[in-house]
């Protein structure tokens, strides 16, 4: 069809109104590259195709699709080999794949026959066991959890004794009487990864440590306790080991849907091949040219809709 004709029809108007329905945003995307068919063969297939998927939805409802608006962004890097997805990326993925077995499910067990969606679902794959993993390592704020790995579960609880150690220590110079006379303020806070005491500038000598910085006046220094320097280089170990393993956890969730990368893409091509309408845009499909000869010659008006053969 010509370029003029789409104009003339405002055909862009109608994909931008379809559009607005697409339940993900691969969905949206291929919708806004409709373009009409010429093959009469092919347009009396979407008709049927949207007349039974019209008749779903009057019936039961939007498909439960749960797509988060990052969804192609996870996808592009889940194409990176050796790269870990974020946790909540990890979240996204497990929810949108969980939401298609739900959705196919629901097709299944739906009264009534509905061949085109069942067919557009059916090569769906299930990611149960990927999902579960998901779920059962991450919470849903997107923290990986103690239990992750037994590693991990090690490696934490080493780090909050330790954190423990080291505020008992600090805390120890903010009470003591010979040294907290020298203290700008009684807290403790973090410099460079470093646990440290807010020390008077004139007291530099009081408290034997390694000063890791001045405040913006000059007046205070942020001093790490000879005391606690062991304790703080034993934390900035643990801490890379627990990034270490948390990696190594991401990633070893993220592969297992990347060796999957068939069963994804035919999964989600399964969830975009149907997009729900509105209800408001349900209507019959037009009369065949046969369909409004057999009306003229009756001398009838047709009861569809789109049809408003007369005879003359």
């Amino acid at each position: 069809m010509q370029p003029s004709a789409l104009r003339a029809l405002e055909f862009d108007r109608i994909v931008e109104a379809v559009t607005d329905f697409a339940l993900t945003p691969m969905g949206a995307e291929r919708l806004s590259r409709l373009r009409p068919s010429t093959d009469p063969q092919q347009v009396a297939q979407w008709q049927a195709a949207t007349a039974e998927t019209v008749r779903f939805l009057t019936v039961h409802g939007l498909f439960p699709l749960r797509a988060s608006s990052d969804l192609p962004q996870i996808l592009t890097a889940l194409a990176v080999e050796g790269r870990a997805l974020e946790p909540l990326r990890l979240l996204a993925l497990s929810t949108f794949l969980d939401s298609i077995d739900d959705a196919r499910g629901g097709i299944r067990r739906a009264p009534g026959s509905f061949p085109v969606l069942e067919a557009a679902t059916a090569a769906a794959a299930s990611f149960k066991g990927e999902i579960a993993q998901v779920r059962e390592k991450i919470d849903a704020s997107g923290e990986v959890v103690d239990h992750a790995s037994p590693e991990l579960r090690v490696i934490r609880d080493r780090l909050r004794k330790q954190k423990a150690r080291l505020r008992s220590t600090l805390e120890s110079y903010l009470r003591g009487k010979e040294t907290a006379k020298y203290l700008q303020d009684q807290v403790v806070t973090e410099r460079n990864g470093r646990y440290v005491l807010v020390v008077k500038a004139e007291h530099r000598g009081g408290i034997p440590g390694i000063v890791h910085g001045t405040s913006t006046s000059g007046a205070s220094l942020f001093l790490e306790p000879l005391s606690t320097v062991e304790i703080n280089n034993d934390i900035v170990a643990l801490d890379e080991q627990e990034a270490e393993e948390v990696r190594r956890i991401l990633l070893a969730l993220t592969d297992a849907f990347r060796r999957r990368t068939a069963d994804l893409q035919r999964t989600i091509d399964a969830a975009i091949e149907r997009v729900s309408p509105s209800r408001s845009m349900a209507s019959s499909p037009p009369c065949p040219p046969t369909a409004r000869s057999n009306c003229r010659r009756r001398g009838t008006r047709c009861s569809r809709i789109r049809c408003r053969s007369r005879s003359r």
